[in-house]
């Protein structure tokens, strides 16, 4: 009776712990193809270029789990032998670990990580804690997963506490991490985050200081000098919903320095990002007027957005029925000026001198096998009026799929 209960007993265990010792695994994927003409050749040189990007969780029991996400980008494919290799970026975005703890009115996140962790800009963080629908504006679409749209980088090596309450629709956070964003010294960074997701108002906002550990002190060793410090915030706010006229915003700036020498603070116009974009909304059909001013290597990772300060009417029809699939048809019409931000609007007789963009982007995007495929061509009229015909279209193809 005494072995029968004792292997009753070891079963149980056993079923018990292959149970939690199997890890469950979730994954988003996407990529992108963009085919276009060289624009630094005057004849028509193609170009075809790679942008993908791959992002996992690991859970491993109900309340401890992993992310990994990296991306790849690559210049153009299409080289004088296929036996060339080509250049691509490798990097990974974020590698995370977290431990969920659970409280009678609240749920407390610990979490450590490297790489970037629920960036600013995006809409990932809301998407964690508050499992909302995605709403970012569609206009800093991505195929660089987290190194899309980011106001400004939670990146390095550190930690992570964010407490989700139960009973209110609210959540509270702290970082505290090592980076080298400082040309000299690593930088230790303290960042406080709060965040809400009500009907009809949806909030996002961190902020925080950074500290270079510099090792000197007019010329001599010391072991920690400070005479700068780095401050930083951000936020993405909703006024409405995704089912009723809103206002969408976003607005930020990093990097901005402090120095004890001249009590002066710098302030880069690089580092200002800024977009207001009001969204109006009747059955399926929806319009978005968006004016921005994104730093140049935010551009850089963007689907519709190539020059830092512009304006963009974007007007699309969702769940459009052909046969049992549901498009999406929509289009871009944009206006934007290279290498300006809204504070060149001071000058505004220079605001010009490098010349504009008018460009037209149509698309369309369906339902295909697991996942969602997206065609889209981009025509740049200020090359067909300038004769640059050949330099003027490209056409981009991407997928996503999550599994």
């Amino acid at each position: 009776m005494f072995n029968r209960k004792k292997h009753l007993i070891f079963a149980a265990l056993l079923a018990a712990s292959s149970l939690y010792a199997s890890t469950f695994f979730s994954g988003y994927a996407g990529g992108k193809l963009n085919f276009s003409g060289n624009s630094e050749s005057e004849d028509f040189d193609p170009d075809l270029k790679l942008q993908a990007f791959f992002a996992g969780q690991f859970s491993f029991t109900p309340n401890t789990w992993a992310h990994l996400e990296f991306s790849v980008d690559t210049d153009d494919l299409l080289t004088s032998s296929i036996f060339e290799q080509t250049s691509a970026s490798f990097q990974i975005d974020e590698l995370s670990y977290i431990i969920r703890g659970n409280l009678s009115t609240s749920s407390n996140y610990f979490s450590a990580f490297m790489g970037t962790y629920d960036p600013i800009g995006s809409d990932v963080f809301l998407q964690r804690y508050f499992s909302i629908e995605p709403i970012a504006s569609k206009l800093t679409e991505s195929y660089m997963g987290l190194a899309g749209s980011i106001l400004y980088p939670q990146f390095g090596f550190g930690i992570a506490d964010i407490i989700r309450f139960n009973v209110k629709p609210m959540a509270f956070g702290g970082y505290l991490y090592l980076n080298h964003e400082d040309e000299d010294y690593f930088v230790l960074n303290a960042d406080l985050r709060y965040a809400c997701v009500y009907r009809y108002f949806t909030c996002d906002f961190a902020g925080g200081i950074g500290i270079p550990l510099a090792n000197q002190y007019k010329g001599e060793d010391v072991i920690v000098a400070v005479d700068t410090v780095y401050w930083h915030a951000g936020t993405t706010m909703l006024v409405g919903n995704n089912y009723t006229h809103s206002l969408f915003l976003q607005a930020g700036l990093y990097n901005v320095a402090f120095t004890a020498k001249n009590n002066t603070t710098i302030i880069s116009p690089n580092d200002l990002y800024l977009l207001f974009e009001p969204r109006f909304v009747s059955k399926n059909f929806h319009l978005n007027f968006t004016a921005y001013s994104i730093p140049e290597e935010t551009c850089e990772n963007l689907l519709f957005i190539d020059d830092t300060l512009g304006a963009d009417l974007h007007l699309y029809a969702a769940n459009v029925m052909f046969g049992p699939l549901a498009f999406t048809v929509g289009g871009h019409l944009s206006f934007s000026i290279p290498d300006k931000t809204f504070i060149d609007f001071a000058d505004a007789g220079t605001l010009l001198s490098d010349g504009y963009n008018i460009n037209f982007t149509p698309y369309i995007t369906c339902p295909f096998l697991s996942g969602e495929l997206h065609l889209q061509g981009q025509i740049k009229i200020m090359e067909i009026a300038t004769g640059n015909v050949a330099n003027s279209f490209s056409l981009d193809l991407g997928y996503r799929t999550k599994f």
